[in-house]
């Protein structure tokens, strides 16, 4: 009893400190305590002097109440101090620990704030500020596992879908902080976390997983379906499912019915590329390796190939014959989907068979699609995965192939010839194809002769070894300056620069020539000598600029200062209009600058003295 009533003096205390020494003067709460201490102050003094500190607060003036309400309690607290209890009662268990094997970092609270916020607030940005910390080594820290648990539960799928990836990485010490927060009839969260906990601890988690799969919610339940398919038991649970009403169940279940190698598993899969997931399916199958069913498959797509063969070479079909022309066309490509990443003989020898009925299948056609469809799914896979002599064989055919398929045969062609062979067998086409753009009203065959052009011309320009593609980033490398050159990319015969040159294809020449090409350079400091005085400056002038400058061209800065005058009268033009003024972007300008010597920057500066103000001040600060 006597330690209760030190309780009650040290929460009167407490109370008194807060609302005001002075309010303690004749306290009854204080008062009818006193008496309870004095009686323990016969065994214990020091209770009879807690009674004595008490009357002197209750009878304190309001000047001297403070230092009494001190005294009080600084009494009291050392006196409970003493009387704290050691040990507990209960039978002694050791404690589970979680050894999170986390890096010992030293990540400053100012990189762990925003990934908090990111984790525990709403808004455009997060994924963003997650996923670089994650790439940082962050997540490393420990005061961020909580925060990544939660992120579990995020509402936003993809965050959610990054949190399953970065709680996954913590490995199997992470279990103990996720196995008992999963609710079989949880959302999207639970599902996430049984996913985890499967992969970490597949025996802890296979009763859950079983659990969910009969009496979980949808979103339980689909985590359930991905987490089966280790477990032979698991095919009759697979297979029941393969047939359920929801078209989610049946798309998840297809991926792991994939990991079976069955007659009945086979059988449902290659019928499944029928069906209206016939996509899924396709996926499914692609995941994993079988030669039973790839046999199935390879039979499916002959059968599919014969079917069509009634309709090839026909001009004129039936409404319901296009549309089942339609069908087989999109079940063959759906069926060799199975097939992106795989070069078994089989496949080869099934990929020569439709490579030699070529013309046969581009003479084929239905509503909304044509037999240049299948040649595309062969080609796209014979050029990354077939034999040299397939490669060959569709280089062979540019000359008959259509605008879809004209860059594939290029491609092909870089392949398996020589630069030579290359240009001799391509350029006649190219040059055909340049010299005859209609003017006035383009008919049906002129629309598809420039589609043809433009194809050609796209694959040329990415393809060259020269090529500006590998520098379409706006951000400079970490020197401050764009490589010199591309790396990659194939030798083009110096004969297209002429090409290009007769053609007046200032574009193709850009993304072609090198620093060797003296003729070429020459060339295009004239064009854009000719485009300033005709004040006609486009994009790719500014590109030509630029090249000029990677070249390092002996003219280039006396080039660089007849452009910059250009653009200024051009921008001067501009302003007198009314309304809205666009001005063109100067950014390759400012690379090509970025890459002249402190001489050739001296020399422009100097030149802005009759520059339009507002593109002085975009140069400017590449010219100090």
């Amino acid at each position: 009893m006597s330690i209760a009533a030190l309780h009650q003096v040290f929460d009167e205390t407490r109370r008194l400190a807060i609302a005001g020494s002075n309010l303690a003067a004749d306290d009854f709460r204080l008062k009818k305590l006193i008496p309870v201490l004095n009686k323990s102050g016969a065994k214990a003094p020091v209770f009879a002097k807690v009674a004595e500190s008490v009357e002197r607060l209750i009878k304190a003036n309001p000047k001297e109440s403070a230092a009494a309400l001190l005294d009080l309690s600084s009494l009291v607290m050392a006196i409970l101090y003493t009387q704290g209890e050691l040990g507990g009662q209960g039978r002694i268990k050791p404690i589970k620990s979680i050894g999170i094997p986390l890096t010992k970092t030293q990540t400053p609270a100012r990189l762990l704030k925003p990934v908090i916020d990111a984790l525990t607030s709403g808004g455009s940005g997060r994924l963003e500020t997650v996923r670089e910390a994650y790439q940082q080594g962050v997540f490393q820290d420990p005061r961020l596992v909580n925060h990544a648990i939660a992120g579990l539960d995020d509402r936003y799928s993809e965050m959610a879908d990054l949190m399953e990836k970065i709680v996954g990485d913590y490995g199997p010490s992470i279990v103990p902080l996720i196995e008992y927060a999963i609710a079989i009839k949880g959302k999207s969260g639970d599902g996430r976390r049984l996913r985890i906990l499967h992969r970490l601890a597949p025996a802890k988690a296979r009763p859950m997983v079983l659990d969910a799969f009969e009496n979980g919610s949808k979103e339980m339940k689909l985590a359930a379906i991905a987490c089966l398919g280790d477990d032979p038991a698991d095919l009759e649970l697979l297979m029941q499912q393969a047939g359920s009403k929801q078209r989610d169940v049946r798309v998840a279940t297809y991926s792991r019915l994939a990991l079976f190698d069955t007659p009945e598993v086979n059988e449902l899969l290659v019928n499944g590329l029928h069906s209206n997931e016939s996509w899924q399916v396709a996926a499914a199958i692609r995941e994993t390796h079988s030669k039973a069913r790839t046999k199935l498959v390879l039979d499916a797509l002959k059968g599919v190939l014969a079917e069509l063969q009634s309709w090839i070479g026909k001009s004129k079909l039936s409404a319901a014959d296009k549309t089942k022309v339609d069908q087989l066309i999109n079940q063959f490509d759906c069926g060799w989907a199975c097939f992106t990443h795989r070069n078994d003989a089989s496949l080869q020898k099934f990929a020569k068979l439709i490579l030699d009925q070529w013309r046969d299948l581009l003479t084929l056609r239905g509503k909304n699609s044509t037999g240049t469809e299948i040649l595309n799914s062969i080609v796209n896979w014979a050029i990354d995965q077939g034999k040299p002599s397939h490669v060959g064989l569709i280089a062979s055919h540019h000359a008959d192939a259509p605008e879809e398929l004209l860059s594939l045969c290029l491609r092909a062609a870089i392949q398996s010839y020589t630069p030579e062979m290359v240009y001799e067998e391509f350029s006649p086409l190219y040059r055909q194809l340049a010299e005859s753009k209609p003017t006035g009203k383009k008919t049906a065959k002129a629309k598809q002769e420039e589609s043809k052009y433009q194809h050609l011309r796209e694959t040329i320009e990415s393809l060259g070894r020269d090529s500006l593609f590998g520098d379409w980033s706006w951000n400079d490398t970490e020197d401050g300056n764009q490589s010199g050159q591309k790396k990659s990319g194939v030798r083009l015969d110096p004969r297209w620069l002429k090409d290009f040159m007769q053609c007046g294809d200032v574009e193709l020449l850009v993304h072609s020539v090198s620093a060797k090409d003296r003729e070429a350079l020459d060339y295009l400091a004239d064009h854009l000598t000719q485009q300033v005085n005709k004040k006609s400056i486009t994009f790719e002038d500014q590109l030509a600029a630029y090249k000029l400058s990677m070249c390092n061209y002996k003219k280039r800065c006396d080039t660089m200062i007849t452009l910059i005058g250009g653009l200024s009268d051009e921008r001067v033009k501009i302003k007198k209009r009314k309304g809205y003024h666009y001005f063109q972007h100067t950014h390759w300008i400012a690379k090509a600058i970025d890459l002249f010597t402190s001489d050739e920057r001296k020399k422009v500066a100097k030149s802005l003295s009759n520059i339009d103000e507002s593109l002085v001040d975009e140069l400017l600060p590449h010219l100090q």
